[in-house]
């Protein structure tokens, strides 16, 4: 079978063509998508009663508040191809569509690893593309990062999007909206999924058949460089091509992070 290849990788592994996921056939594009289709399926989403409709319905009006304080021109949103930073953003253009506002790029910044994942790289270089993300590479660390950020930015930037999670380190006393601490760059951290479980954000983005990055479908549960990031050992299957179930089948979500070495995450 012939499949197109996009920063070295086949179109298959980043639309996720396998056994385990199925893309809608509207987000198999490596075009701009439709946001206004984005849009329909997460309100339509947000309407359900149930764990995933709630915390769909929360992330929506966190987002919406945000827009309506700081405007579009004066957020950024943080993105590294991770799972959760994926759901953020799929969830911040069906808000911008659903608001009516004039989106040409999204401003995005992407504090980048050493020694990257080359899955990662073609993740990111696809969404981009897929979502129109005015996306700047800046190598961490985080606070230098992002102070050469707002630094070098023609716009103010009074807010950033961050794809946090309460089981993530330091992240236990986070609200949805918290001003950086003494010492960071002074702007709002605004944390949409925040509350969501590990099992929601699989939830969202296989149940709308949202593409995500590969190393996902290979074991991998949460993502850094290629230095400090393995596979999960409670994934292990040697019946499996890859010897490991797909990401979504770890059962305890306090294991999300025991392929990982270090503190920081995807």
């Amino acid at each position: 079978m012939t499949t197109t290849t996009i920063s070295g990788l086949s179109k298959n592994s980043l639309t996720h063509s396998s056994t385990e996921p199925i893309v809608d056939p509207h987000l198999e594009t490596t075009q701009r998508y439709d946001f206004k289709y984005i849009e329909h399926t997460v309100y339509q989403l947000a309407k359900r009663d149930d764990s995933l409709g709630k915390d769909v319905r929360t992330a929506i009006d966190v987002i919406e508040k945000a827009y309506n304080t700081y405007g579009f021109d004066s957020i950024a949103l943080s993105f590294n191809g991770g799972k959760d930073c994926t759901v953020l953003l799929h969830l911040v253009v069906a808000v911008l569509s659903h608001l009516k506002l004039n989106v040409d790029l999204l401003r995005t910044v992407f504090v980048t690893y050493p020694n990257p994942f080359p899955h990662v790289d073609a993740f990111v270089k696809v969404s981009i593309q897929r979502y129109g993300l005015d996306c700047v590479y800046i190598p961490g660390p985080m606070k230098k990062a992002l102070q050469q950020y707002i630094d070098g930015s023609s716009k103010p930037t009074k807010a950033i999007f961050v794809g946090i999670r309460r089981t993530d380190p330091y992240a236990e006393n986070l609200s949805h909206f918290d001003q950086t601490d003494k010492g960071w760059p002074e702007f709002m951290r605004i944390h949409p999924v925040i509350d969501w479980s590990y099992k929601n954000i699989w939830n969202f983005l296989l149940q709308l058949g949202v593409p995500y990055c590969s190393l996902y479908d290979e074991g991998y549960t949460s993502l850094g460089s290629m230095e400090n990031t393995f596979q999960n050992p409670y994934l292990k299957d040697d019946s499996q091509p890859s010897g490991y179930r797909h990401a979504c089948r770890l059962e305890n979500e306090l294991h999300e992070r025991d392929g990982r070495v270090g503190t920081s995450k995807k």
